[in-house]
Order: C-alpha cells, then sequence, then structure tokens
C-alpha cells in the first residue's frame, strides 16, 4: 500500500521516527495499530461454541451427574423417535 503525505506531514513522520529509533514505515505502523478501532469480532459458530463452554465450565459432581443423565435421556428420545418413525427394524442409535 502507498500513501501519499503532504510533505510537511512527511516531514514530521520522518522525525518522529527517528526520535523513536524506528524506521519510517514502522513507525507509521504503530501509529495507526495505535490509532484504528479493533477488529470487529467474527460471530463464527466455533468461536460461539467455546465461549458457551467457557460459560459452562464445572466440576461440581451433582452437576456434571445431572448433565450425564441429561445427555443420556436426549439419546434414548431420538432412539425412541426412530423406533416410531422406522419400526422394529430400526437402526438403534442407543443401548
Amino acid at each position: 500500500m502507498t500513501i501519499m503525505l503532504p510533505p510537511e506531514i512527511e516531514a514530521r513522520l520522518r522525525a518522529e521516527a527517528a526520535k523513536h529509533g524506528l524506521d519510517v514505515s514502522e513507525y507509521a505502523q504503530q501509529l495507526l495499530a495505535q490509532t484504528l478501532p479493533p477488529p470487529a469480532q467474527q460471530s463464527n459458530l466455533g468461536a460461539l461454541f467455546a465461549q458457551w463452554d467457557a460459560e459452562d465450565q464445572t466440576d461440581d459432581p451433582e452437576e456434571l451427574a445431572r448433565r450425564q443423565e441429561e445427555g443420556e435421556e436426549f439419546m434414548r428420545g431420538l432412539a425412541r423417535n426412530r423406533m416410531e418413525m422406522e419400526g422394529p427394524n430400526a437402526r438403534k442409535l442407543w443401548p
């Protein structure tokens, strides 16, 4: 990328870069990084799941047991639904 600067701004930029012991390009990069707003958070599904997982972390044995039972009941419900929809020859999803 090339940026055209008025001569007086270029001179000030060069002087400040020299004061900080940096190349003009490096100094300009630092100034832009400090001035620009932070990048927008991308709301992708993976990041959302990671956030939810972090919020739900627990080592409480009762809560872990409840979650386990809830998951097993969900799987039993899926299996029950499949049996009702496909009949007795349906592939069993859950023991």
